[in-house]
């Protein structure tokens, strides 16, 4: 079926390139974006021989048109400009993203508006995106700095309780360290504090906003790391893109979004597919017979009606997801189904901007354990664990500018209950349980922060967070946990000219989740159990960096300084040949420093490369009631990690673009026994436009087919290999 959709649609664009309306009197041109996609309600200035200039916009489908030129400039929102001399009747430019020199993020100020901030940010935008031959989003975004899981896997493959975002050396668990919000609604697991990176489609992502560094005097427990959010088109204005794709491994993809808009109301849409077979995550040398493909099947959507009345908005957004998988062996699989509602709303009020938020989600997820024998000829279903959560989140925010200060407070609440069902299986195949375990979690906050510019060069910011968290558990005779933070955060920018300088100080603290409290689990013969006795981890850090930015190239430098203090992580405990055994437990210290390194260059106009490369020191100190751990490197956690990027745009041929994604040697257990090499994978994407408004693309991964390691438990598990997608991308705005 997909195979034939696909089909249709690219005869259908064929069709329509040799149907197009005769152009215009004058000079025409179409202004698309990397991608080859239109590029709607740019600014077209023309100015002619002698000096006049005059103004116009792009139409729908990227198209303008202007009486003479002698020269062209064109900007738009998220773009960089781009001056045109060589003028031509039909003339195709291309406009390049904003470097990172110039990109101001919503997520560093928590806020609607694009305010300056000091925080260390990288934009990925929807362009950006297409271009990546990577075919989920937690790959794509490996190739921004320091961006890494608690292990190497794609989503594609892993257990989605191994998705946990590890920003500048703050991992130790599979527990995300890092906020990921979409559209500033959570997209860590309630429970677990994992990310399912599928349940926002594609054709809906606008751009993709990554802030590194704690930021809890804002975001509160969950932004150890920093902050990541994908933030989708808005739905105030009509449009509708598309992708369709299959290949490799049996892989089809659809993905749709929608919006319309009409005298102040609005509504979009959009949902997203995914079957495939997937790829053997057990290493040839190791596999038995007992090993399959970790397959999965997927389904996300939403639909977003709202208002804009005057200066009052109001949203309605619901949404669903739903997925299937399979872990590499017949008896262990897992699905989840996933509903969510939020509410949004926002305008003027007291001389600010105000704006409130509230949400609502239901969670129900089912997971297999087994055991495997030595040669992996057989396994035994060991467990059975079925979690329900509810998660309930309400928060406001106002801003206002007073004098030269502009004041953000605001205030949060969140509530999580979960039960585990657990049911377990002897070697006879004898079931006992259920046994029941979990809890409910309530934090509230108060946070405000104060941006003041001291002159035209310099800003300081200060800001802090108070949370009140507490934990009560099902079982009765455990204790209840209960604890109060402040979280405080300062920072200072100054620019002038070329360059920028920013420096911050910081405390954040993270709560241990329910997941990390109440439930065990098993990989391979590694068996981890809960800890309910878990006290939360406090990091203390320190940053500081330099931007330099000439007409072709941007370079950014920053340096960073962590220490967690009772970091939260999986210690083991005892090792036999048939069983390790770990428990999460209070490690002393993790102290990571480190080097993010990135540049920008756009060479030619229709040439850029841009790369990044994160050194990172992160160890176990002081650790007292972790002893055997003293001074080992925290697993999952590179020394050397980087990417780089080609891209070569010809507007009337081709778009070209090449990633280079490397990791140097980790770990992958806390006594650093077991050693992950380091790597390098070459992706390679080629697109085309075929009409207006469709562009069609053949992406390779891993090109050369590398085989890396991704785990060990303790055989040795690998990566995604070489795969081939061929696919069509439609945007009409």
């Amino acid at each position: 079926m997909a195979r034939t959709v696909l089909h249709c649609l690219l005869s259908a664009a064929l069709l329509l390139s040799f149907t197009r309306p005769a152009a215009a009197q004058g000079i025409t041109g179409i202004v698309v974006d990397v991608s080859g996609l239109a590029v709607p309600g740019a600014e077209v200035t023309a100015r002619t021989a002698d000096g006049r200039a005059a103004t116009s916009t792009t139409g729908p489908d990227g198209s303008f048109r202007v009486d003479d030129a002698a020269a062209v400039r064109v900007s738009a929102p998220g773009f960089a400009p781009t001056d045109v001399t060589d003028i031509s009747d039909g003339m195709r430019i291309v406009l390049r993203p904003a470097s990172f020199a110039d990109s101001v993020v919503v997520t560093a100020t928590r806020g609607a508006e694009r305010l300056p901030s000091a925080a260390s940010a990288t934009v990925v935008t929807a362009a950006e995106l297409s271009n990546l031959a990577a075919g989920s989003l937690d790959d794509m975004l490996r190739s921004t700095p320091g961006f890494s899981l608690f292990r190497r896997s794609s989503s594609r493959v892993a257990n989605p309780t191994t998705q946990g975002v590890t920003l500048r050396g703050v991992s130790g668990s599979g527990a995300s360290r890092t906020l990921v919000l979409s559209d500033g609604v959570p997209l860590n697991d309630p429970f677990g504090s994992w990310v399912y990176w599928n349940r926002v489609p594609q054709a809906a992502v606008d751009r993709v906003e990554v802030v590194r560094g704690a930021t809890g005097d804002l975001y509160g427990a969950d932004a150890l790391g920093g902050v990541v959010q994908v933030l989708t088109f808005s739905p105030d204005r009509t449009r509708a893109r598309a992708t369709l794709e299959g290949g490799s491994l049996d892989t089809f993809r659809g993905s749709l979004f929608g919006g319309y808009q009409h005298q102040g109301w609005a509504a979009s849409g959009a949902f997203e597919a995914t079957t495939t077979e997937g790829a053997y995550t057990v290493a040839p040398e190791a596999r038995g017979s007992i090993d399959t493909r970790a397959d999965s099947d997927y389904q996300s959507g939403f639909v977003t009606v709202g208002r804009q009345a005057g200066v009052w908005n109001a949203w309605l957004k619901g949404a669903l997801y739903s997925e299937e998988r399979g872990n590499g062996t017949p008896a262990q699989v897992n699905d989840t189904d996933w509903r969510q509602v939020s509410f949004t709303t926002g305008g003027t009020l007291a001389g600010g901007v105000f704006q409130a938020q509230v949400a609502g989600s239901t969670q129900d997820y089912y997971q297999t354990f087994s055991a495997v024998v030595a040669d992996r000829s057989s396994e035994r279903l060991t467990t059975e664990q079925t979690t329900d959560t509810d998660f309930t989140t309400l928060g406001g925010q106002w801003t206002r500018p007073i004098g030269r200060v502009t004041l953000i407070a605001g205030a949060e609440f969140q509530r999580t209950e979960s039960t585990v069902s657990e049911l377990r299986y002897s070697v006879t195949n004898v079931q006992t349980g259920p046994f029941l375990a979990g809890g409910t979690e309530r934090t509230a906050a108060l946070f405000s922060r104060a941006s003041l510019p001291v002159s035209d060069a310099v800003t300081v910011d200060v800001g802090g967070r108070v949370d009140w968290w507490k934990s009560e558990p099902t079982d009765t005779a455990l204790p209840d946990k209960a604890v109060t933070f402040f979280s405080p955060r300062a920072s200072v920018a100054w620019r002038t000219g070329e360059y920028s300088l920013q420096g911050a100080v910081y405390r954040a603290n993270r709560p241990p989740t329910l997941n990390e409290l109440h439930r065990g689990f098993r990989v391979g013969n590694v068996l981890t159990n809960p800890n309910p006795l878990l006290d939360p981890e406090t990091l203390t850090g320190v940053e500081g960096g330099v931007l330099r930015s000439w007409s072709k190239l941007s370079a950014r430098a920053t340096a960073f300084y962590n220490v967690l203090d009772g970091a939260i992580s999986n210690i083991t405990l005892l090792t036999t040949p048939t069983q390790i055994t770990r428990e999460r437990r209070n490690s002393d210290e993790i102290r990571a420093g480190g080097l993010e390194l990135e540049a920008d260059a756009r060479l030619t106009s229709t040439f850029s490369v841009n790369g990044q490369l994160v050194l990172t020191s992160s160890h176990f100190r002081g650790s007292v009631a972790t002893p055997a751990i003293e001074g080992n490197q925290v697993p999952q956690v590179p020394a050397v990690q980087g990417a780089m990027g080609v891209t070569w745009t010809e507007p009337r041929l081709a778009t070209v673009a090449a990633q280079v994604r490397f990791s140097g040697q980790q770990y992958d257990d806390d006594l650093n026994q077991f050693t992950l090499g380091g790597y390098g994978v070459v992706d390679v994407q080629v697109s085309r436009a075929v009409t207006r408004g469709f562009v069609g693309f053949v992406a390779v991964e891993n090109l050369f087919d590398r085989d890396y390691d991704t785990g060990r438990t303790p055989i040795r598990l690998v990566g995604w290999p070489r795969t081939v997608r061929v696919g069509l991308r439609m945007a009409i705005r």
